[in-house]
């Protein structure tokens, strides 16, 4: 066990981030005391968290974040450099130079999410605001690193760690369904019209295609992309992870006039997959409408929901996951930003969610999303090789720090037929690779 001393009686952040790095990410226990003695007797792994001389482990300097029990706007953080890695809340003082558990509850936590200089469009974070985008280390999950070489430091000083037992890399698929169906069930008016515009566009294949779906020749394109994500996950026989939106029909909604009941037959029928909400646009900092989307889901799968993704990735901290609490939601896996791929939390390892309102930690599980396919088709605009590039070396990174390569799909960026859609080839190969790593 490791042995953390800190001279401090509020222990509550130190607590939750020693649970991160030691517990989640390194698999090992640890126990915090203010007993000097109990410190200078172990012989085990220990890291004196305090500016007294105690000449015993590893000390690292607090910089008094972890002792505060308010929050309050971020003030110019002192940045350096550590073995490499790009570091803030910096001393240069002890065998750590810099205050690694109050940089790490910082950005665990989100703490400057909770003073924004402005929403975007959405009302989200800007991505732009955030430190580890400013010092382009967002596709670094910064954390994991500093935890990785928190343990060589130790072993370097001579404890032994062969008792700590690293996380595991996983690849875990995830699917929004914002769209069940591109033709079918839009209404008479909404159908004609694009029947309009598509033949004053000579959009023949697409006339073609939507009187086909129409006569019932064929299936429609959005419906038939979720059967084949449903078979190329039973083909792995991998569980994956469902998010259904519900809400209102409109620009940011459903565009369907309602939503069959065939389809949410269909949905029972998906056995590897975990159903949870997609908490509509019209969710954020309204309580009554996310009630109300996930009873409505509950009554229709007649199942408890317990999973959520909010839709856009429309979130406030600490707001949001304050009433997701509310609502029952156990695990939420909104936390990425939409226009940037990458860790915005400073790591790929789930988290709970730590309430600096309250000053507590929560039950509610963080689980961050770490690449969206709209972010490289629509916001960067990149090529289809570029974005599976990028999607390897982030996976890559996750591999490195045992993390979770977490994937986020469409089921409308994978419509229609590999020669027709460069996007199915990218999610095949990133999907196959991202698992591979698991046996390397």
């Amino acid at each position: 066990m490791l042995t953390i001393y800190s001279s401090s009686e509020h222990t509550k952040r130190l607590e939750y981030i020693a649970r991160h790095l030691f517990n989640e990410i390194l698999g090992m226990d640890f126990q915090i005391t203010a007993d000097k003695k109990q410190y200078l007797a172990t012989t085990a792994p220990c890291i004196n968290y305090s500016k007294a001389e105690l000449n015993h482990g590893l000390q690292i300097f607090p910089q008094g974040l972890l002792f505060e029990t308010n929050i309050h706007p971020p003030k110019a953080l002192k940045e350096g450099e550590w073995k490499g890695l790009f570091c803030f809340f910096y001393s240069g003082k002890g065998a750590i130079p810099f205050d690694l558990f109050a940089a790490s509850f910082y950005l665990l936590t989100l703490y400057e999410e909770y003073f924004p200089e402005e929403w975007d469009q959405h009302g989200r974070f800007n991505h732009k605001e955030a430190l580890l985008f400013r010092k382009g280390l967002l596709e670094t999950p910064i954390i994991d690193r500093w935890a990785y070489e928190l343990k060589k430091e130790l072993e370097n000083a001579g404890f032994d760690t062969s008792d700590f037992k690293l996380r595991k890399y996983r690849a875990i698929a995830t699917y929004d369904i914002d769209h069940p169906f591109l033709y079918r069930y839009k209404g008479f008016f909404k159908n004609t019209g694009g029947l309009l515009r598509d033949t004053l566009q000579g959009y023949f294949r697409k006339i073609k295609e939507r009187l086909a779906v129409h006569l019932r020749l064929q299936e429609d394109p959005y419906l038939a992309s979720l059967r084949f994500i449903d078979q190329i996950q039973t083909e792995q026989n991998r569980p994956y992870y469902l998010f259904v939106l519900l809400g209102k029909r409109g620009k940011y909604g459903h565009t369907t006039v309602y939503q069959p009941k065939a389809y949410f037959k269909y949905l029972k029928t998906l056995v590897l997959s975990n159903i949870g909400l997609h908490p509509s646009y019209d969710t954020l900092r309204n309580m009554r409408q996310l009630s109300i989307e996930k009873n409505q889901l509950e009554e229709i799968l007649q199942a408890k929901i317990t999973l959520s993704r909010q839709h856009f990735l429309r979130m406030q901290v600490p707001e949001t996951f304050q009433e997701l609490q509310l609502s029952g939601v156990e695990e939420d896996f909104t936390l990425a930003f939409a226009h940037a791929p990458g860790f915005r939390s400073g790591t790929a390892v789930p988290h709970f969610f730590y309430d600096l309102q309250k000053d507590e930690a929560t039950s509610l599980l963080i689980r961050p999303t770490i690449v969206m396919d709209s972010t490289f088709i629509f916001h960067l605009k990149s090529s289809p090789e570029e974005t599976l590039q990028t999607m390897k070396r982030l996976a890559d990174e996750c591999k490195q720090s045992g993390g979770d390569y977490l994937s986020l799909w469409h089921n409308s960026n994978l419509a229609g037929t590999p020669e027709k859609n460069p996007w199915i080839n990218v999610f095949i190969q990133s999907t196959r690779y991202a698992i591979s790593l698991e046996n390397h």
